[in-house]
């Protein structure tokens, strides 16, 4: 299945990083992976977006960069064969 990260950032300000990955992580994967696999998939997104430093930094303290970042991560947690970026350089 595919995934559209919007143009707008619609991630609740008063979430960190790493709990709104693990919100997206248990609503996407479910019980498929276990909570170790669920930490796995997120660090390994998180590294690759260079996010892991602003893990514990609630979404409304991110950059316009980090933020859009964030949003493509959340789509990222159970890799969609095919991304739809609406003005991703916004």
């Amino acid at each position: 299945m595919s995934c559209y990260v919007m143009q707008e950032n619609v991630v609740q300000p008063n979430l960190t990083v790493i709990e709104a990955m693990t919100f997206a992580a248990d609503l996407k994967l479910g019980k498929r992976k276990s909570r170790f696999e669920k930490c796995v998939i997120i660090d390994e997104i998180l590294n690759t977006l260079r996010l892991s430093a602003s893990r514990n930094t609630t979404s409304e303290k991110l950059s316009g960069g980090e933020k859009k970042r964030l949003m493509i991560a959340l789509e990222l947690v159970n890799n969609p064969p095919i991304i739809f970026l609406d003005e991703p350089t916004r």
